[in-house]
């Protein structure tokens, strides 16, 4: 969930309505508000689907649209600014996308709106920098072209926000809090990717934290280069077309910016709206109502939408907006959920039972597990943590970098299990059956894990043993070396003389990367 927060005299310049007006209209968008008298502000909750909401500009926004069908159409001014990417940021975080704003009027407050934004893009839409990173300079302190490039670590020395000490990239990850929080996103590569201006001046490490020299925005400042920089471009491109909106909605006029990538060249960013096509028919097939050309016209331009002939223009800021789905959800929203009528469907279909349990699962429910289901795809990052990175299935086109690998253990899911669940008391007990990719070929396995604060070997080897006694299965254990398990409590499970799976207790290292307190104990077996 994120918060926005503002005065309400704040929001009166922009959509001059009365207080209990603002909060309903807010809630009934889809941004539930409330009043609280003892900071005297407008308090909203959102879901991370609506980045372009994040602040109070973003909902000026949509109330002026809602209740006065105010549409804001946004341009870009051409200018001579240049950004050139080095071929060598492929290999780390590719891509970058810049734009400069001009004319800006700022203060302490919206100084602060500026960095919670930047903060709420970072950690939904950027995935926790993942995705991307971003940065916000002064246009005065630095000098264009810009080079968006690789260094070593040792070569890149400078002075970072709150810091009062010039440092090189090792001692950043080693001492700077952001270098602690996001140091892991390019630790391992050979080089770091950085900013640096046309007077060789180290503008930020990307994505970790800025230049103090050239990266630092005050009151006096009216000019700013903004950047987004990661792995997706599409959300690259969404991020800075979200700030470049709401800098607009302050009142500064957005400046187009040339990214040179080898041979190729763009402006960025692009603020035209994208035309997508609006079939009427399965508007209302999935509304279950009946609207006219006309009426979804107008609900369509109280959500901020311009529509004709059976085309939609998406506003530039509409990250959200990926298929038709998205928006008939908007135009449901415009008529009022109140306003449908609950009615029986008018299709029968004779329920049956569908069998998707086996004899495992009842013989894990029997001894007291409850069933976890997780994601069959993964990341390196997240397996790095359990050591099991080689030899993996990566996907060749991956839409996320949340998800780019098959798993090849269920290990790493039976561990975020407990991570999420942590909270929830002691002790816990959960299973898995799924697939996983062992090699070249997909298996299933079954997993279990234990945790309490104090766990005995021969107590988890007894779920093992009922478990192999209720399915026929003699088995054994012999000690094998597994960086996964703490070393006297390490072994694989042997029948018929062959290996079909591991037991042990994990590692507590293991453990503090995942976040976790307790004993933890673990077997899969092939099913």
């Amino acid at each position: 969930m994120v918060v926005v927060e503002f005065a309400y005299s704040d929001m009166k310049k922009m959509v001059d309505i009365p207080r209990e007006k603002m909060v309903a209209t807010l809630s009934e968008l889809g941004a539930p508000s409330e009043y609280e008298p003892e900071v005297d502000k407008i308090i909203s909750e959102l879901t991370p689907n609506r980045p372009d909401w994040y602040s109070m500009e973003g909902l000026a926004r949509a109330l002026r649209a809602y209740l006065f069908n105010e549409l804001p159409q946004y341009k870009t001014r051409k200018s001579d600014y240049l950004v050139t990417v080095d071929g060598s940021v492929a290999k780390i975080r590719p891509f970058t996308v810049c734009a400069v704003v001009v004319g800006l009027k700022l203060n302490d407050e919206r100084i602060r709106d500026m960095m919670l934004l930047q903060e709420k893009l970072l950690a939904t839409l950027g995935r926790r920098v993942k995705r991307f990173g971003l940065g916000l300079y002064p246009l005065e302190a630095i000098r264009f072209p810009v080079r968006y490039t690789t260094m070593k670590p040792a070569d890149i020395r400078y002075i970072p926000l709150d810091f009062d000490r010039e440092m090189d990239a090792g001692d950043i990850l080693e001492n700077h809090k952001k270098g602690q929080q996001y140091g892991h996103l390019i630790k391992g590569h050979d080089k770091y990717p950085v900013f640096i201006d046309a007077a060789n001046k180290v503008m930020a490490l990307i994505p970790i934290v800025n230049s103090a020299e050239t990266g630092k925005v005050g009151v006096d400042t009216k000019d700013l280069f903004i950047e987004v920089s990661g792995t997706d471009m599409h959300a690259c491109k969404a991020a800075l077309n979200i700030l470049s909106c709401t800098f607009a909605d302050m009142g500064g006029q957005v400046l187009e910016v040339t990214m040179e990538y080898g041979k190729e060249r763009f402006a960025s960013p692009d603020l035209h709206t994208k035309k997508m096509g609006l079939d009427l028919k399965k508007v209302n097939k999935l509304l279950g109502i009946t609207l006219g050309e006309r009426q979804i016209g107008a609900l369509l331009t109280k959500m901020g939408y311009t529509y004709a002939k059976g085309k939609v223009d998406v506003p530039p800021y509409r990250a959200d907006v990926m298929g038709l789905v998205d928006i008939v959800e908007d135009i449901a929203i415009a008529y009022g959920y109140n306003n449908f009528k609950a009615s029986i469907p008018d299709f029968f279909s004779p329920g049956s039972i569908i069998s998707t349990y086996d004899a495992a699962d009842q013989i894990m429910r029997g001894m007291g597990f409850m069933e976890a289901k997780s994601f069959v795809l993964t990341n390196k990052e997240k397996l790095g943590r359990i050591g099991s990175t080689q030899g993996v299935a990566e996907i060749s086109n991956p839409g996320t970098v949340d998800y780019t690998v098959v798993r090849p253990t269920l290990v790493l899911d039976m561990l975020d299990t407990f991570r999420i669940n942590k909270m929830k008391g002691l002790p816990q007990r959960f299973y898995e059956i799924g697939i996983v990719r062992d090699g070249k070929k997909s298996t299933n396995r079954l997993a279990f894990g234990l945790m309490d604060k104090k766990v005995e070997f021969a107590h988890a080897r007894g779920f093992l043993q009922t478990l192999c006694f209720e399915k026929g299965i003699e088995f054994g254990l012999t000690k094998k070396s597994m960086q996964l398990f703490e070393p006297d409590m390490s072994c694989a499970v042997v029948s018929g003389g062959k290996e079909i799976g591991i037991f042990g207790r994990i590692r507590k290292d293991v453990l503090e990367k995942m976040g976790l307190d307790f004993d933890v104990y673990i077997c899969e077996l092939r099913v």
